[in-house]
């Protein structure tokens, strides 16, 4: 079997990915990233993406909260810019302060697109891409991660479990002929030991995955299934309400 490091691209070493839109979810997932690239000896590298849905949106009724508690409405394209600027510069500087402390060779970008498509441009195979997230409420515990059927779980997802002293829900993305399990309905949060998967859940269609992950409060949700077949990574983040992790070419 090959190590994390082996599966990365021609390129060199593995890369952990960390893309995000504004500040607070880069921060947010921001030792999630650290975590995963000390494990597998990985380089970090961080992507700020302005996004082109938010930027086609129009200026007229965007609405923001100064630091000094002010609400202003109707942000010009040069309040906008200077905004997107900003969350910047804050992202690269404290990811550059926050790999040099854990002697993590790093780098930033900016780029402007959709996330998760800029994501998956920048990545090589093997290269685990992080969405940050900022979740509106504190999540409550456990990691879940999306398997296909007869997957086994990847050794860094379990390794990032220990580290983070949280248990695994295990969510199978399973075909419609599977026995209705515990993805037919959602169930209370596991108290299984940290690393270890604490509950298997078999989502026979996209929708119950999504249900699933709408119920739960994880604080971060993996993907290591094919994507083909599950609901865009997209639309998983927004159920899950957390930072999402992908493993390029997978």
């Amino acid at each position: 079997m090959r190590n994390d490091a082996e599966n990365a691209g021609q390129g060199g070493r593995l890369r952990v990915i960390l893309g995000a839109s504004c500040y607070p979810d880069a921060e947010a997932a921001l030792a999630l990233a650290l975590d995963l690239a000390r494990q597998t000896g990985a380089e970090l590298h961080g992507v700020f993406v302005r996004e082109t849905a938010l930027l086609a949106a129009g200026y007229a009724h965007s609405r923001v909260v100064t630091y000094s508690g002010q609400r202003q409405t109707g942000l010009t394209a040069g309040a906008l810019a200077k905004a997107f600027q900003a969350d910047a510069r804050r992202f690269e500087g404290l990811l550059a302060r926050r790999a040099k402390a854990a002697a993590l060779v790093s780098s930033f970008r900016e780029a402007e697109g959709h996330l998760q498509e800029e994501l998956r441009r920048c990545a090589a195979a093997g290269d685990i891409l992080i969405s940050g997230f900022k979740p509106i409420l504190p999540a409550a515990g456990c990691i879940a991660v999306i398997l296909a059927e007869g997957q086994a779980v990847p050794g860094f997802a379990l390794r990032l479990a220990r580290s983070a002293r949280k248990p695994l829900v295990a969510l199978v993305a399973c075909g419609p002929e599977a026995q209705a399990g515990p993805g037919a309905a959602p169930a209370a949060e596991p108290a299984g030991p940290p690393g270890d998967v604490a509950e298997t859940r078999l989502c026979a269609q996209p929708e119950v995955l999504l249900r699933q992950l709408e119920h739960m409060s994880p604080v971060a949700v993996i993907v290591a299934a094919p994507l083909a077949g599950l609901p865009p990574p997209a639309r998983i983040q927004e159920a899950a309400r957390c930072p999402l992790v992908l493993r390029s070419g997978g």
